[in-house]
């Protein structure tokens, strides 16, 4: 062909095989995919490239469609830098918490009462609150979840000896720091009630009451937070295409959560029907926060919640679910927060890979009651705590921490299911 034409072809071979380059490089810096993976990519991408410059140098046809298919590739190659750069610039804002171990370690999982964009100069009330018991080498997480009105004694530098509160208010103790008006610091005695003073920004109040409460052997550095509010919890569902629970009580209710008409604020019903029941975000939301359409509450709500995170879960593990992961993103980059680096925990959960991860859970039960709360000063419902239940919690994550198969723990569950009368 003219001498032109074959200087194009060489130029489109050239640009698809640096942007080839490019994405092969981002995503071995990225380390999101197994060697296996990333030698099919590397493969594809070399027979495309072989077969656009063969085909150029073929007849004038041959040589136009080679054109045509280097374009082609080099859009899609382009979208693919894009989109990568994205992934890796979320990964960077999250590049600084603490690397996940290849030790057991234990992540609190929480979502706060709120909607909108999270405030990180906020402290937050914590509506679920679970304990992700993970070992690495046995493949196994183990979930434990407790009442968000859980009656325990609140574990803070500035917290007096055996101040009770609901679990759920341990977030608004943040740090554990209490402040006066000045700034300056403030021992128990210098507070009556804890909504009147202000209190450090963070987490470790409500991990350290948690962690007291079950007496979990792990270190600081194993021991992470994960904190999502309303707004970012219904939006990555959505944005995951939804999720399958598993309903094993039917009920109805407009309580929670209005996702009704913008101007309006009108509420929606909503209805689950017994069986697996495909959710959006709203639902999946409402799901979970539900408890007054149960005769025992809270441990039905702990039980709906898990099953929430379950199949969160094992949607995240789906390949369709990687095809949509800059949707995902961008659902969540306002609405979370947490301690971890991002691209290690991406690495230990494509490690487990969908099969290989064995989720288990167990709930902690309880007695409803009336009692003290530190924080408001007033009397409100709380659950009382069942020692007997946070003793069987206990053991089944010790035996987590400790590499016990996944059949020895499931069979620990299934016998202290019964004692709950589960």
């Amino acid at each position: 062909g003219n001498k032109g034409g074959s200087v194009l072809g060489v130029i489109l071979a050239l640009i698809q095989l640096v942007l080839s380059g490019l994405l092969v490089y981002q995503v071995v810096s990225a380390n999101i995919l197994s060697t296996t993976y990333l030698a099919v990519l590397v493969i594809v991408l070399v027979v495309l490239f072989a077969i656009a410059l063969l085909t150029q140098k073929g007849g004038r046809a041959a040589r136009t469609s080679g054109k045509i298919l280097s374009v082609i590739i080099s859009i899609i190659l382009g979208i693919l830098l894009f989109y990568m750069g994205q992934f890796l610039g979320f990964l960077n804002n999250y590049s600084d918490g603490k690397k996940v171990s290849e030790e057991p370690f234990v992540v609190f999982v929480s979502a706060s009462d709120e909607f909108g964009t999270y405030n990180p100069k906020e402290n937050y009330r914590s509506d679920t609150n679970i304990l992700a018991v993970v070992n690495p080498k046995t493949s196994t997480v183990l979930m434990i979840s407790t009442p968000r009105d859980y009656y325990v004694p609140i574990i803070a530098k500035s917290v007096a000896p055996d101040s009770y509160d609901k679990l759920t208010h341990a977030g608004k103790y943040g740090t554990g720091i209490a402040y006066d008006q000045n700034g300056s610091e403030l021992t128990s005695s210098g507070w009556n009630w804890a909504q009147e003073v202000t209190w450090g920004v963070g987490n470790t109040a409500i991990m350290d009451t948690l962690k007291t409460l079950y007496n979990i052997p792990v270190s600081s550095k194993n021991y992470h937070y994960v904190q999502l509010n309303f707004t970012g919890f219904a939006k990555l569902i959505d944005a995951m295409g939804g999720i399958t629970v598993k309903v094993d009580k039917p009920f109805s209710t407009t309580t929670y959560a209005s996702y009704g008409d913008t101007e309006t604020k009108e509420r929606k019903k909503y209805t689950y029907t017994k069986g697996n029941m495909k959710m959006d975000g709203a639902t999946a939301l409402t799901y979970a926060r539900e408890r007054h359409s149960f005769g025992n509450g809270d441990m039905q709500r702990n039980k709906n919640q898990v099953k929430v995170l379950k199949a969160i879960e094992k949607k995240a593990l789906s390949g369709t679910t990687l095809l949509h992961y800059n949707s995902i993103l961008d659902a969540i980059e306002n609405s979370f927060t947490t301690d971890m680096d991002i691209s290690s925990s991406i690495n230990l959960l494509k490690d487990g890979g969908s099969d290989g991860w064995n989720i288990m859970s167990f709930g902690v039960i309880g007695t409803p009651s009336k009692d003290l709360c530190t924080y408001t000063g007033t009397y409100l419902a709380t659950v009382l705590q069942d020692k007997d239940s946070v003793a069987r919690a206990t053991d089944l994550m010790n035996m987590t921490l400790n590499g016990k198969t996944t059949q020895e723990i499931k069979k620990q569950i299934k016998k202290y299911n019964k004692e709950q009368g589960n």
